[in-house]
């Protein structure tokens, strides 16, 4: 008898470790995608996560050479004036976000290459910002990411399933960071080449371009629950979140 009952509370234990594995499995845990990293010209190495079918870096890109070990310039209105993008004097540039953290959201100080860098239209163009076998994504890329969302069951909230649960301001809200991707609020890069709305907006540049209307189409979180694809111009300077080819 004691035997027997021995026996049905190991089947009662395993029953019940089953159902706690297939309920937590319900909900998508951060940690659960995350994969390789990767290592780019400067030596940064990120993290990166699986989302579906995609593997994302899960940061901003921070190089400030190609992959092919060329330096990009780095910008500063001292040195360069209003020359952020200029056609005239064409050059490629970066620079990193404002981390002044006017808004006071975070406790400590903030380090120079929190959001990563900002890069301008020609840094964009060049075809070499990317580690080697990853890539600036498309719209495209987007919106396979915001589908897979949806099809989990987060239709209407796609923008805060990508945003980090902290660090934003009031007004734009933070997200639920429900796949670990960690959409920072980077801001932009305005087309007199001042870095502009970190903590309110976070900005990503994307390889669709219109130079007939010389724009390009930059992916936003913002404070509206939708992921946003905004046409801007190729002016503004922004965020790279690369994906793997």
């Amino acid at each position: 008898m004691k035997k027997n009952a021995q026996l049905l509370l190991l089947a009662f234990c395993l029953v019940a470790f089953t159902q706690c594995t297939s309920d937590t499995n319900n909900t998508p845990n951060p940690t659960e995608g995350l994969a390789e990293t990767v290592t780019d010209a400067d030596g940064n190495v990120y993290n990166t996560v699986t989302i579906g079918d995609q593997i994302w870096m899960l940061e901003n890109l921070k190089t400030t050479s190609y992959n092919d070990g060329t330096p990009i310039t780095m910008y500063s209105f001292d040195a360069h004036g209003n020359n952020w993008l200029n056609f005239n004097q064409p050059e490629a540039f970066y620079q990193w976000a404002d981390t002044n953290d006017l808004n006071n959201v975070h406790e400590d100080e903030l380090p120079f290459d929190y959001y990563g860098a900002m890069y301008n239209h020609l840094a964009i163009e060049s075809g070499k910002l990317a580690p080697e076998g990853w890539r600036i994504p498309t719209v495209q890329d987007f919106i396979e990411l915001q589908n897979y969302i949806i099809s989990n069951g987060n239709a209407g909230n796609e923008a805060d399933a990508l945003k980090s649960d902290s660090g934003w301001i009031t007004s734009s809200g933070n997200g639920t960071d429900l796949y670990g991707f960690r959409g920072l609020p980077n801001g932009y890069v305005n087309t007199l080449g001042g870095p502009t709305a970190a903590e309110l907006i976070s900005t990503w540049a994307t390889t669709d371009v219109d130079l007939d209307v010389q724009t390009r189409t930059m992916v936003s979180l913002f404070d509206e629950d939708a992921i946003l694809f905004l046409d801007n111009s190729i002016k503004i300077g922004a965020a790279v979140r690369c994906i793997k080819e």
